[in-house]
């Protein structure tokens, strides 16, 4: 076959997988206004309860959330400022204080590495945004270290001993482990600061070398994004190296397998939450300017975050310019309901089990943190129900109201 031939054909191949991709993007419509009231059984089952090992001092804050590990599952008292440590059956292990690092020191969890992460600003230093880019412009300079503070909790070591740590490349420029040794790097921010005009919302890297990036933009002027600092976020699936990309003031929602991204979802807002094609190419005057947008145009659209889909349901969080809400979206007969509509029932024990902001997943399980007060009265009201094997000898302990309970459940197949 002559050559070109050969590439015309490979040229039509891949405009026919374009296209095809094109027409296969799924559109999401979402109306906010639509109330949408659903009972929380027909989306929830396998429900299980862990029931936390009872220990004198713990309780279950305001604000705290829970997060499964690679051993472990673990609450964050933010308020308190620990984490508590148990078994994947509820044994309590270790409470962390983490008061000593400071206010604005939480624990991340580090996945590939196994380890509880704490990143932050020295006190010593005050950095304004301006300044930050020039730390950034100039990361592999050893002095851009002095203005942060790192520490780190490596889970397999059963001391959970809290060790100063040394801030790294991949620290300063928030690049964060993708898959092998690719990083992503998905900051967005505008500056007059940059020599080159041109760069990208979502970069991979190996080491230092760029491999793969997407979605250009003006780096020093670009409408959307003057006065702001944004971030592509990403969300796993329960398949190895695929993610879900989602990207500030887009509407379209895309899937990345390894280093390639294809556009999988839309979604459409009514005409009075969509933003305005002004919003895109005039620049806003200064931060007060783009502030002022923000409050007056407050269910206008910001960003999805989280993102879940199985193969019924699509779960989601939406951003808007100053209000958020969560979403579940039924594939089979296209209909949305927002999830503070969707009410508990005397089948799920009366229990609340979706969250404002979304539920912490681990694969297809998702968790919710309850105290053993929100449940003990139904069981008492309702004789007639059996209680679950799990919790049979907790609730006969008599456990203070404000022990923790974890919930793991999933979203109907």
């Amino acid at each position: 076959m002559r050559r070109p031939l050969l590439c015309l054909i490979v040229m039509l191949f891949s405009q026919l997988i374009r296209t095809n991709a094109q027409s296969q993007l799924q559109k999401i419509y979402v109306h906010p206004k639509t109330p949408g009231n659903e009972k929380q059984s027909k989306f929830i089952d396998s429900i299980r309860f862990i029931p936390l090992e009872i220990k004198e001092g713990i309780e279950l804050t305001t604000h705290a959330n829970v997060e499964v590990t690679a051993n472990y599952i673990m609450i964050r008292n933010y308020a308190n400022k620990e984490a508590l440590l148990y078994t994947k059956n509820g044994r309590f292990v270790k409470k962390i204080s983490y008061k000593k690092l400071g206010d604005f020191f939480y624990p991340v969890y580090d996945e590939h590495k196994d380890q509880l992460i704490f990143w932050g600003n020295n006190r010593n230093y005050q950095l304004t945004s301006r300044d930050r880019i020039k730390v950034k412009l100039d990361y592999s300079n050893p002095r851009n270290k002095r203005y942060f503070k790192k520490y780190k909790i490596d889970l397999k070591d059963t001391t959970f001993t809290i060790k100063k740590d040394i801030p790294q490349q991949n620290d300063i420029l928030n690049s964060t482990y993708y898959y092998d040794d690719v990083y992503v790097m998905g900051n967005i921010n505008t500056s007059e600061l940059y020599k080159d005009s041109l760069d990208y919302e979502l970069k991979l890297y190996k080491g230092n070398q760029l491999i793969k990036s997407y979605f250009p933009y003006n780096h020093i002027n670009e409408a959307k994004y003057l006065y702001a600092e944004e971030n592509i976020t990403r969300n796993l699936t329960d398949t190895p190296y695929i993610q879900i990309v989602t990207r500030p003031y887009c509407d379209t929602i895309y899937k990345m397998v390894k280093d390639s991204l294809f556009p999988a979802y839309q979604i459409v807002l009514p005409l009075e939450n969509s933003l305005p094609p002004s919003f895109f190419n005039k620049p806003f005057k200064n931060k007060a300017d783009r502030e002022n947008f923000r409050r007056n145009n407050g269910w206008m659209f910001h960003q999805v975050y989280m993102f879940y889909e199985t193969p019924r349901f699509i779960y989601f969080l939406m951003a808007y310019q100053s209000n958020y809400e969560t979403y579940l979206y039924q594939k089979k007969t296209n209909t949305i309901c927002k999830v503070k509509n969707i009410k508990p029932d005397s089948s799920q024990y009366n229990l609340q089990l979706f969250e404002q902001y979304g539920n912490s997943r681990k694969q297809d399980k998702f968790y919710k943190t309850i105290k053993a007060g929100d449940i003990l009265p139904f069981f008492e009201k309702n004789k007639e129900v059996p209680v679950p094997k799990e919790l049979e000898s907790f609730l006969k302990s008599n456990p203070p109201e404000n022990t923790p309970v974890i919930i793991e459940f999933k979203l109907k197949n």
